[in-house]
């Protein structure tokens, strides 16, 4: 038979591997191995607002008002005549044609043209007249040049300047556009013989002078110019 005493060392050794196998038990179940489906669904939770912030942030970048200042509204084109104006729509319909042409741009090279024209016939520089005339027109001041000569006269003129420009008449036929003015100016005119002699006009007053010129252009061109195909005076 044990002892009192072995009997008492037993049963501290047997508490002793219990306590021990406890332990253990406990160690092994307190982790959390394998599938857990809070914790996938957490992550993926994460995830999803993760993305959702991105995309939210993204159409935010994305996004912008549109005022009404923004709409692509045709631009209004200043064709520098009033709509209640007479010829107002012939004006219109060769801007749409040449969308550089408006009427003021049209008075600028108008108002050039005639000047350089009046200094080509007063120097009697046919070649110049021939590339802005019609064979017509150019025939009625190659004629006028030629009776000067014939007579030995010659011409002594100066534009001093133009102080409007009106528009007459205008017209489209086709792509073909014919545009009327009236040039209200002022020039000193005279004629001289052989031997300087003033025959006809005065050298030193101005004269105001009013001619109406009718120029004509295929706006469908590339040739941007145009040419003087009719002149009466006013």
């Amino acid at each position: 038979m044990q002892s009192e005493s072995e009997s008492f060392e037993l049963i501290i050794i047997l508490a002793l591997v219990a306590v021990f196998i406890l332990f253990q038990l406990r160690r092994t179940l307190g982790k959390k191995t394998g599938f857990d489906p809070s914790n996938d669904q957490s992550k993926e939770d994460r995830k999803n607002n993760y993305k959702r912030d991105d995309i939210e942030e993204d159409e935010e970048d994305n996004i912008f008002q549109i005022r009404p200042d923004m709409d692509q509204a045709e631009s209004v084109v200043n064709l520098g005549i009033d709509k209640t104006a007479p010829y107002y729509s012939v004006i219109e319909k060769i801007n749409q044609l040449d969308h550089s042409f408006t009427l003021r741009n049209f008075f600028d090279g108008a108002e050039y043209a005639y000047g350089m024209i009046l200094n080509s016939f007063w120097s009697k520089d046919r070649k110049a007249l021939r590339s802005m005339l019609s064979r017509q027109v150019f025939e009625q001041f190659e004629g006028a040049i030629g009776s000067l000569e014939q007579k030995n006269l010659y011409s002594e003129n100066k534009l001093m300047d133009i102080e409007k420009i009106d528009l007459v008449e205008a017209s489209l036929t086709g792509s073909l556009a014919e545009v009327t003015v009236e040039f209200t100016s002022h020039m000193i005119m005279s004629t001289l013989d052989g031997d300087d002699k003033v025959v006809e006009g005065n050298a030193d007053t101005p004269i105001k002078i009013s001619d109406i010129w009718t120029f004509c252009r295929d706006v469908k061109s590339a040739d941007p110019n145009w040419t003087l195909v009719a002149t009466r005076t006013g």
